[in-house]
């Protein structure tokens, strides 16, 4: 009777330090500090406006987070597999006009989107090549890319934006589905599809392992190679997709969307959901809470009628503070092993 009672005792302190632990592992993710960040900024913005929590800005707030999202999930794979690109905003770009200007020759709209992406795809090859054969470092080589590819789409394009734009194809971008907007729904896919890949598969696990140390990684039989190149062109896919997405919504190809500011945009959201900028660690709920992070700020500053000067000192604070954050969290992590 007493070794049943002991028993007992001893499975219920272990089911108690399992929830311990579950808690205590739940409050140090990065995504939970950053959800109160968000329920902060909320909360003061909406004693400056009620309208802020409204169901029309709630949608704003998500429907302006897609773009940064999206691009967000292929660098925060090939960050966490201890690459960098740095030319994200011209692929976003390039590959909005690329779509676009086969729309306006007539070209089916699968078709046009479907090459928009490749050309994507392409730019993320070349970044590959230049990094793995002549080994330029991947951020010079993409910072590289970027300045090309930038030059390239205001020498095409002749600095005209591209429109207009089938009805079929700026439906995909200004529509909604169950009440909810289209491109909304494109990010939901796309990060499912990028949690499945990092979460659940083997590649993500090679993804991990090849950011966290490179030379185990060749040592454990990883194909390097082949895996830096599907990341580079994923992340190339998906900054081609964003552009395409972004083109559907506004119904323009236009040549000033993109740039510097959507690559460090994008950046900020990966390194702020917890990606590690030194490989290894990250995950794609925390790129998306990031990108809302970024969203809420820029519209809380906005709705709030404070000088949007503020967005970048507000945004600058909390990358600096995320990236401590990372340090603090792999020294612990280090110090564990």
């Amino acid at each position: 009777m007493t070794s049943h009672s002991e028993a007992a005792g001893a499975t219920l302190e272990h089911r108690r330090s399992r929830t311990r632990s579950l808690l205590t592992t739940l409050l140090i993710r990065q995504e939970t500090s950053l959800l109160l960040v968000i329920a902060v900024i909320a909360l003061l913005a909406t004693l400056r406006n009620p309208d802020f929590l409204s169901q029309s800005n709630v949608v704003e707030i998500l429907r302006s987070s897609v773009i940064y999202f999206v691009m967000g999930c292929g660098a925060a794979l090939l960050i966490i597999g201890g690459g960098l690109d740095f030319s994200a905003g011209a692929v976003f770009t390039l590959g909005a006009l690329t779509c676009c200007s086969l729309l306006a020759d007539g070209v089916w709209v699968p078709v046009a989107i479907l090459v928009g992406l490749l050309a994507g795809a392409a730019l993320g090859l070349v970044n590959h090549l230049v990094i793995t054969y002549l080994h330029v470092p991947p951020i010079i080589a993409t910072l590289g890319t970027f300045f090309i590819v930038l030059g390239y789409n205001s020498r095409v394009t002749g600095g005209v934006d591209i429109l207009p734009l089938p009805d079929a194809f700026t439906a995909l971008g200004q529509t909604a589905f169950a009440g909810v907007p289209s491109v909304i729904w494109y990010a939901v896919l796309t990060g499912v599809v990028f949690w499945v890949l990092l979460e659940r598969t083997r590649f993500g696990v090679n993804v991990r392992a090849l950011g966290g140390n490179r030379q185990a990684a060749i040592g454990n039989g990883i194909r390097i190679g082949r895996l830096d190149l599907a990341l580079y062109v994923l992340a190339g896919v998906t900054s081609a997709f964003a552009g395409i997405i972004y083109s559907a919504r506004v119904g323009a190809g236009q040549v000033e969307a993109g740039g510097s500011s959507t690559t460090l945009v994008v950046v900020t959201a990966v390194l702020i959901g917890g990606v590690s900028l030194l490989g290894g660690l990250g995950s794609i709920t925390g790129v998306a809470v990031g990108a809302v992070l970024l969203s809420v700020i820029d519209n809380a500053l906005v709705i709030a009628a404070i000088p949007p000067q503020y967005n970048n000192i507000v945004v600058g604070a909390i990358l600096i503070a995320a990236v401590a954050v990372d340090h603090l969290r792999r020294q612990r992590i280090y110090r564990r092993r």
